[in-house]
């Protein structure tokens, strides 16, 4: 693996997206959740969202116990997980996949075709509300973590915050997002403040992990929201036969993510 540091910004390219095996640091850092380099370090607070049509609980388990990010970073965050504004059927997945992702089941929102071309996102005004009561009662946090729907809603979350006053007087804008595999928001209303972003990127720390083989959302499109964060803030992994899941990180990529997060305590 080789990671490629340009400017400001840190890229890691590595050859393959398999992960490797907890190494006995990230094993530590899941069962006790601190060491004592960094006791005196007062953990982030993160909220995080979930990819379209599961839940809270079961992002919590594609962090951690289907893949190592959530361990790889136990110790120097809280994670917070919030479920989608709109609750779903309990057979909203295929029946293949229910012993793996459980009910209950919810999305953020549900596009579909408007008027003259336009994008709608159904519920979506349903998840921002839900989301800002429960910030309310439960934050303040430090960061955004989100994967798939989840990633692009901490990322139109982000972009409401510091670019629309009204939104940003009842949502703080966070210190920073980890974005996976998402890309930007299609809904019409939003189409102003996207184009705003790409023009004048947010100043938001970001890291941004995406796969060469995601075919749900290609690489093309998560480079493009990249493109409306300031590039002196961006982290970037790519992991070239990654596809559209939570990734396992090798040593090198656990390494950015943890630098990352250290950079924004």
């Amino acid at each position: 693996m080789v990671g490629v540091s340009l400017s400001n910004s840190e890229r890691i390219h590595p050859s393959t997206s398999k992960g490797r095996p907890l190494h006995r640091a990230q094993e530590e850092h899941r069962r006790c959740g601190t060491t004592a380099a960094n006791t005196h370090m007062t953990r982030l607070r993160i909220l995080c969202f979930h990819s379209f049509r599961l839940s809270g609980d079961n992002m919590r388990k594609q962090l951690f116990d289907l893949a190592n990010l959530g361990a790889s970073l136990a110790d120097l965050a809280t994670l917070d997980f919030v479920d989608g504004g709109h609750r779903l059927g309990d057979d909203a997945l295929p029946e293949r996949l229910q012993a793996l992702f459980p009910p209950p089941y919810f999305e953020w929102w549900n596009a579909r075709e408007g008027a003259g071309g336009t994008v709608i996102y159904d519920h979506l005004e349903a998840s921002l509300a839900k989301v800002e009561r429960h910030i309310a009662e439960h934050g303040p946090y430090d960061g955004y973590l989100g994967f798939s729907q989840g990633g692009c809603v901490a990322h139109t979350l982000s972009l409401l915050s510091m670019r629309d006053p009204s939104f940003a007087s009842r949502v703080p804008a966070p210190r920073f997002a980890i974005l996976l595999s998402c890309r930007l928001s299609r809904h019409t209303e939003h189409s102003e403040l996207v184009a705003g972003a790409a023009a004048a990127p947010l100043p938001l720390p970001s890291l941004v992990l995406y796969g060469g083989k995601d075919t749900d959302v290609p690489p093309a499109m998560t480079r493009e929201l990249m493109a409306t964060l300031d590039p002196a803030g961006v982290r970037e992994i790519y992991l070239p036969l990654g596809g559209h899941r939570v990734p396992n990180l090798g040593e090198e990529e656990v390494a950015v993510l943890r630098r990352f997060l250290k950079s924004v305590q």
